[in-house]
């Protein structure tokens, strides 16, 4: 696990899922990048999630 001290310098995580994921952490992910300012960029299964701002790519269709 990383703490956000560690990571002020890139402000930008990269994560690979072999799943989908999941609503409650879409969400989870939205806020953490609209608190931090980072952009988190979510592999899955499926497609690229990428989240700025509070926003995500998908649109919230996922």
């Amino acid at each position: 696990m990383l703490k956000i001290e560690e990571l002020e310098s890139k402000k930008e995580i990269v994560v690979y899922k072999n799943l989908r994921v999941c609503g409650d952490c879409h969400e989870a992910t939205k806020w953490i990048s609209k608190l931090t300012g980072f952009s988190i960029k979510v592999r899955d299964s499926r497609r690229w999630h990428h989240f700025q701002g509070g926003k995500c790519s998908c649109s919230d269709v996922w």
